[in-house]
């Protein structure tokens, strides 16, 4: 029995917006940091660290391909660029980061979308970008 492909999906909690990639990563990563603060208050001669705050950062790199798609705007990757940077802008009336959820298979990781870089790689003769790899990072609290 072949067990069917699971692909990742990054969702706009916030907006209910899903985009499934296409291809799986290959890697991502987790990086975990606390921000100590430092207490002299007690009688001991070394200072007393204390946790301030915990933050979680996830990064992955992501292929994106629209060479299977017809010419016409759904060539465009830019398209689906565009729709994850309106992901990093700020509820209008809150200013609040929107939640951003990367789930694949059992893993979850969610948090605001911190950091995005685009990397263009291919494009069509009339200059339309068709290829890219983007790293993306969603920062978190633990």
């Amino acid at each position: 029995m072949t067990e069917k492909l699971v692909k990742a999906v990054l969702s706009c909690l916030d907006t209910q917006e899903h985009i499934e990639v296409l291809w799986n990563p290959s890697r991502y990563r987790i990086q975990r940091q606390n921000q100590l603060g430092s207490s002299h208050l007690s009688a001991q001669p070394t200072a007393q660290f204390q946790v301030a705050s915990s933050i979680e950062n996830f990064s992955v790199d992501l292929f994106i391909d629209t060479t299977e798609n017809s010419p016409g705007p759904q060539r465009d990757a830019r398209k689906l660029l565009n729709e994850l940077v309106s992901w990093m802008q700020p509820h209008p009336k809150t200013f609040r980061a929107k939640k951003v959820l990367f789930s694949w298979g059992p893993f979850r990781f969610t948090g605001a979308l911190e950091n995005l870089n685009e990397e263009w790689v291919r494009f069509d003769p009339d200059g339309t970008p068709v290829r890219a790899w983007i790293q993306l990072v969603l920062k978190g609290r633990s």
